[in-house]
């Protein structure tokens, strides 16, 4: 028994364990040759494609092949996306317009307004 600091004692709950809550003391054939196979394919899955090549052949090369072009293919697309996030994190800066060119800028928008508004003021005069 605990004793709390209320005075009120209280029994401690005794928890059992269950066969579900641990590992099966007996592994079953089943278990045991998907053991060997995850065995085998932390073996095979660091080898270089040369070193594949040479002493892999049918489906573990097959497995390997397949593993290997997804592998290749999901790096390539995590590196287009990692350099689409540097742009979008670091944009290309534009520099600012200075007074000059401000007033070039307004200048070449004030002749093509007069252009304009000469060429309709022509048409016009024709009719």
């Amino acid at each position: 028994m605990f004793l709390i600091s209320t005075g009120v004692t209280r029994m401690p709950t005794a928890t059992t364990s269950t066969s579900l809550n641990g590992i099966v003391d007996e592994p079953t054939a089943a278990t045991l040759e998907n053991q060997a196979k995850a065995d085998r394919w932390n073996e095979i899955r660091f080898l270089s494609d040369e070193e594949a090549e040479a002493q892999l052949s049918g489906d573990e090369l097959e497995s390997y092949t397949g593993y290997h072009a997804e592998v290749k293919e999901g790096l390539e697309k995590l590196k287009g996306v990692s350099q689409m996030m540097l742009k979008s994190l670091e944009p290309p800066r534009v520099q600012p317009k200075g007074k000059k060119q401000r007033k070039r800028d307004k200048w070449a928008i004030t002749k093509k307004i007069a252009e304009v508004r000469a060429r309709e003021a022509a048409a016009l005069t024709k009719n």
